[in-house]
């Protein structure tokens, strides 16, 4: 039994050593038959000897779908793969069957499983066990096999080999590696990811399997990191390298429907772009399909269902402040674009005085219509003041106002001045101080600001600027599996204060304090001996 078209199965497996089509559907006429032409194929065993649980909780024999062909097969042309997909296309499945195989039909295999948590695991490891009870018992008994080792973490075999489920993996040598949903791993726990990156995937030999595949998530974690550099790689494989499949939800037979839906002008659009990306046609009920489903996920269509791999990595990450609101009225309404400065219009400056010595500048104008255009950004560490004012005066741009932070009033005990002294000293005219209000308040201006359609973005001057808004974000509490109410403080969020200062400034409609001269004496009496740490 087979799942595809003789057609199908010929193109995906050309060139490889693997059973003619035929095979598949026919029965063995001996034992010796058995054993010696269908039982020695491992590709044959996957499609004919297993039991699983299918979506509808019945069970049913495991066979291989058009994805899992896909996948499978890039693994005997290359043994390590990185697989970016939509969801419900049966990867984590095949792998978990595959290896089962392995550990019954390998002596002393090593097999790691690793899942992003401990309720993932359990699953896992209830349905590994289900492959065990429901193995034949001829085969049982002709490899003379029995469960060794039946534990939370593991499943030991009487030949010697073993399959480890765990949420992570930090010794030990492996001869098979699947991690599933390694995105989302990398975006809740980057040091767990970095550590399989440079611990886990080190003790595996050179020509052993390894597979992991995710969904999306927006951000500039190690999952798009690790896909960035396999789609990006020119030249021959090593073994240390990984080869990269996108699995679209147009490839997935199970994405069509046949009640027919109405095509609204923004889906046509879509389907355009997906056509013309792919190279090919869509089929109506596939259209159906989208629409439909588009329209119980909504915005997180994007991350369960991509088209191309740049769709599933322009979606919103859980915990995004301003993820989905920045794709859907900047990225996609074509309002990142280049050359977006205007020399009739003033230039203002929004700074953030960061802790640590880390800066970020936003060099912003208002249009005529109020629309907010961000022109141009820097961002540095571990300089002094007179370094970033360098910076704001040797652009060439006419500043208008600079903005800054309320605590720019703090003095440093150092030098016993504030920083707005400090600028004013080294020539800073026209300092706004921004109100003192809550970090949310300002989110919220920032968000009111997207979704007002008046936002533009420089994408060549501004491309730091354009990740921070995609990748700001909720602290996420490991404790409690849940998004905390407040930002992660990370790479991305001292350029998110800086946007959120513009936010608040006057120039975009807000209200900031002129701190001239004479009222500066009066603000330094207000103003305690607190010590923020930047040396100035």
């Amino acid at each position: 039994m087979i799942n595809i078209t003789k057609e199908q199965y010929e193109a995906i497996y050309t060139g490889l050593d693997v059973p003619p089509y035929e095979l598949f559907h026919s029965s063995p006429k001996s034992d010796q038959d058995l054993w010696l032409n269908m039982m020695s194929s491992k590709l044959w065993r996957l499609n004919n000897l297993y039991t699983i649980t299918n979506k509808d909780g019945e069970l049913v024999r495991f066979v291989m779908n058009f994805a899992q062909h896909i996948v499978y097969a890039a693994t005997l042309r290359h043994p390590r793969v990185i697989v970016l997909k939509s969801r419900q296309q049966g990867i984590s499945t095949l792998w978990l069957v595959s290896y089962f195989d392995d550990s019954v039909f390998e002596e002393n295999f090593e097999i790691g499983l690793m899942t992003q948590g401990i309720k993932e695991s359990k699953t896992l490891f209830r349905r590994v066990k289900r492959l065990w009870e429901e193995l034949p018992t001829f085969v049982k008994e002709f490899l003379n096999l029995e469960m060794a080792t039946d534990t939370k973490e593991e499943i030991g075999l009487s030949n010697g080999s073993t399959m480890y489920i765990q949420t992570s993996f930090r010794s030990g040598t492996l001869q098979r590696l699947h991690i599933s949903e390694f995105g989302k791993i990398a975006a809740k726990y980057p040091e767990k990811a970095l550590e399989t990156k440079t611990g886990t995937l080190q003790t595996i030999r050179i020509g052993n399997t390894v597979v992991i595949e995710s969904t999306a998530e927006t951000g500039d974690n190690e999952f798009k990191n690790m896909w960035d550099i396999a789609e990006g790689h020119v030249g021959q494989l090593t073994g240390k390298d990984f080869t990269p499949i996108f699995l679209s939800w147009a490839d997935d037979p199970d994405c069509n429907i046949d009640v027919e839906q109405v095509i609204s002008k923004s889906a046509q659009e879509y389907f355009d772009y997906l056509e013309e990306a792919r190279g090919s046609e869509l089929r109506d009920h596939q259209k159906w399909w989208w629409v439909a489903q588009k329209r119980e996920l909504e915005d997180e269509m994007g991350r369960e269902y991509p088209g191309t791999a740049e769709e599933a990595f322009e979606v919103a990450r859980d915990g995004s402040y301003y993820g989905s609101l920045y794709r859907d009225h900047v990225r996609k309404q074509g309002k990142l674009v280049t050359g977006l400065y205007d020399n009739a219009l003033d230039v203002h400056v929004a700074m953030d005085l960061g802790m640590n010595d880390t800066f970020s500048v936003v060099f912003f104008q208002i249009g005529h219509d109020r629309s907010v255009r961000l022109i141009d950004e820097y961002h540095n560490s571990g300089e002094g003041l007179s370094h970033y004012v360098g910076q704001i005066y040797s652009r060439g741009y006419d500043i208008a106002d600079v903005y800054v932070p309320h605590d720019a009033m703090q003095r440093d005990l150092n030098t016993n001045m504030t920083r707005v002294a400090r600028l004013r000293e080294l020539g800073v005219n026209n300092i706004r101080l921004l109100p003192r209000v809550g970090v949310a308040i300002g989110i919220e201006r920032v968000r009111s600001i997207i979704t007002s359609g008046k936002l533009w973005v420089d994408s060549e001057k501004c491309e730091y600027l354009d990740k921070a808004f995609r990748n700001y974000t909720k602290q996420w509490d490991s404790k409690l599996g849940q998004w905390k109410e407040k930002p992660l403080h990370n790479e991305w969020s001292n350029p998110a204060d800086a946007i959120r200062y513009m936010a608040m400034s006057g120039a975009s409609g807000s209200v900031a304090t002129n701190v001239s001269a004479k009222s500066k004496k009066k603000a330094r009496r207000r103003t305690s001996n607190v010590v923020d740490g930047m040396a100035i």
